[in-house]
């Protein structure tokens, strides 16, 4: 994962106005991925304590950050909790002290977006103001709770979706997995690696998997039926994810058809085939591909976009997939 994080733009922004010397007070590290969120701000405050040319001092002092351990970096809220009103007060007392080591003292704060807005207000005076030394590292996996007085303060570094490729790698580095099993994975996630780490950990995915062909199968008159059983999984973005992959599928079959690429040699397989994701579940991708028409799995991709916006800005699971696989259906009918 560290390899991954540092690979960012982010990470080269800031490492960057540190060795110049122009690092600025306040940073918002924008991360969505609330699993490696917490080692995203580790990974970056490393770089505020960063020694050249003491590569041993560094590591020390890497060490200690890694377990949240060193002086003058430190960490709120408290496992499990939302940062609050008592933290702000911490932090406050803490900025009056000199640093123990050195002439910088990190606060960092994760997840600020699930800070309520009297805790946000607390610490607004001390973001604008901070003493000499002292400067903020926030973590949030969105932006929209954040308030614009704090956004207004604080520099931004956002790391977005990582490629599956990204995801893929990270997952072999990470676990012993097979290299099939990895793609897919990384393939469901959406970018996250946090997401990847969950569907690989949890056990759940072979019955996610069969919610989300059956949802892609289904039809006007099951859909409501099927939402209501199915919108109840805590595994909200995965579904997402997985049903992206089965339109994704079915489109690059259905162009196949349509542009009449045929059965490669001695196989019988559709040359399209080694494109899939899917590639366990190829008769099911072959019978939705034959079901929807062209303009319906191409909508498909922005439906669900919709869908996962929709989720972010806490939209109710069951009503915006019901919507999302309504849009779809519907496009099927013209």
């Amino acid at each position: 994962m560290r390899r991954l994080l540092q690979s960012t733009r982010s990470y080269a922004l800031l490492k960057a106005e540190k060795e110049e010397n122009r690092l600025n007070h306040a940073y918002l590290l924008i991360f969505d991925d609330a699993r490696n969120l917490k080692t995203a701000l580790k990974e970056f405050a490393k770089i505020f304590f960063n020694e050249e040319g003491n590569p041993f001092a560094s590591e020390r002092i890497f060490e200690l950050i890694d377990a949240e351990t060193f002086s003058d970096c430190l960490f709120f809220p408290a496992e499990g909790k939302k940062f609050s009103v008592e933290d702000a007060e911490k932090i406050t007392e803490e900025s009056a002290l000199k640093p123990v080591e050195g002439n910088r003292k990190l606060f960092v704060v994760g997840d600020f977006a699930e800070a309520t807005v009297q805790a946000q207000n607390k610490l607004l005076k001390l973001l604008e103001e901070p003493p000499a030394g002292v400067c903020f590292l926030l973590g949030a996996t969105v932006t929209f709770p954040v308030l614009p007085t704090v956004l207004s303060r604080a520099e931004k570094l956002e790391i977005p979706a990582f490629s599956v490729k990204e995801v893929k790698a990270c997952l072999e580095r990470m676990y012993s997995v097979s290299a099939s099993d990895a793609a897919l994975y990384a393939a469901a996630s959406g970018g996250c690696v946090g997401e990847a780490q969950n569907i690989l950990e949890g056990g759940y995915y072979k019955a996610l998997t069969a919610d989300a062909f059956e949802l892609a199968e289904t039809d006007p008159f099951r859909l409501p039926a099927l939402v209501k059983r199915v919108g109840e999984t805590k595994y909200k973005k995965e579904l997402l994810s997985l049903l992206r992959l089965i339109f994704r599928d079915a489109l690059i079959l259905k162009t196949s058809k349509i542009n009449g690429v045929s059965d490669s040699g001695k196989t019988g397989k559709n040359r399209a085939e080694k494109y899939l994701m899917l590639k366990s579940e190829t008769e099911r991708l072959r019978a939705i591909s034959d079901y929807y028409r062209l303009n319906a799995l191409l909508s498909a991709q922005e439906a669900l976009s919709e869908a996962e916006k929709q989720i972010r800005f806490n939209g109710v699971f069951p009503q915006c997939l019901e919507i999302c696989m309504a849009k779809i259906l519907e496009q099927n009918d013209r």
